[in-house]
């Protein structure tokens, strides 16, 4: 009898274990982590309902903001189940094994190129024996430029000063460095350019330093969609296997999109809110926002072949930097 007793005993504790278990995996499930990058990509967020409600349940959203520097570690993290990520980076963490899965490109360029001294509208040609600062080393600012300058048949090379008959490129940090390294050329009287991204571009019209090119124009050229896949949206793939909250999320982003530009103001306060020591200016207003090219692609047929343009440009200037080769089909939830 003891026996039995025990044994009765024995079920029950297992059987509250498992439904312990079932509570745990259930509340796991009604909300996620979302990080960004600090910059233009954290706009995507900005007015993002926090709670997202798919068949009669509220899904929280926990958002994050942290510095574009660390943002590959971040994403990374096994508490992080959702995450907008440069695009190279985002194929490598694929071809690298993390369970990432590609929702959308929700950042299509937003790269310009300014004079330290006012010089005109510019081609690319006329970069030739010309220094120009500029962000992104190795990732998808730096392909653009590369690809851009290639396909012009205009030589390029690395360099801390200007080299006759080639385009020098000098990196920086971020667009802080490159307008510093501009107002140091202007106070010489020196013509250097610097390519760097928005919002940083119009705060540094006030300096006085002349906008000369639009690098989303030249890589839309050919008819194309304006613009490349600069940032995207990832999530874990068991995430994705839920499509109602796939679908909910995607056209709360696309909303997001229209409403940042309604009120600029509140989109800005709603990041610093997030992260207050976040870059994004208060005075950003429509117009800049507008230039920052938030817009939402779903990577179905049509928008896997935009952000796989993008891949096959870094491919051919840097292929480690996507991991060595475009993802396969099982990196795209709509095939």
């Amino acid at each position: 009898m003891k026996k039995f007793i025990s044994a009765i005993i024995i079920v029950l504790i297992a059987l509250i274990g498992i439904m312990t278990l079932g509570a745990c995996n259930t509340n796991a499930q009604t909300g996620y982590t979302l990080v960004v990058p600090d910059g233009a990509p954290a706009l995507a967020i900005a007015q993002l309902p926090s709670n997202i409600t798919v068949g009669g349940e509220s899904r929280q959203i926990t958002k994050k903001v942290v510095s574009s520097a660390v943002i590959n570690q971040e994403a990374a993290k096994s508490d992080v189940d959702i995450a907008i990520v440069p695009a190279n980076i985002a194929a490598k963490m694929f071809n690298s094994g993390v369970d990432y899965r590609l929702l959308a490109t929700v950042t299509n360029g937003n790269l310009y190129m300014t004079s330290s001294i006012p010089c005109g509208q510019i081609s690319l040609e006329d970069l030739k024996g010309k220094l120009v600062f500029s962000i992104g080393q190795s990732g998808v600012p730096d392909t653009i430029f590369k690809t851009a300058l290639t396909d012009a048949n205009v030589p390029y090379t690395v360099s801390e000063s200007a080299i006759e008959g080639k385009v020098a490129i000098k990196y920086c940090a971020d667009g802080s460095e490159v307008i510093s390294k501009l107002s140091y050329a202007k106070s010489k009287g020196e013509l250097v350019f610097g390519l760097y991204a928005e919002p940083a571009v119009t705060n540094s019209k006030a300096k006085g330093f002349e906008e000369v090119l639009d690098l989303q124009a030249i890589w839309g050229k050919d008819g194309g969609e304006k613009g490349y896949a600069q940032a995207v949206l990832i999530a874990r793939k068991s995430i994705c296997e839920d499509n109602q909250f796939v679908d909910a999320l995607i056209k709360a982003f696309m909303e997001n999109q229209q409403s940042i530009l309604q009120d600029p103001a509140k989109a800005i306060s709603n990041i610093k809110e997030i992260y207050p020591q976040s870059s994004l200016p208060n005075t950003m207003t429509s117009q800049v926002i507008e230039r920052c090219n938030i817009k939402t692609i779903v990577a179905d047929v049509d928008g896997r072949a935009y952000y796989e343009r993008t891949l096959e440009a870094v491919l051919a200037v840097n292929a480690n930097s996507i991991g060595g080769k475009l993802p396969s089909d099982g990196f795209y939830i709509w095939k």
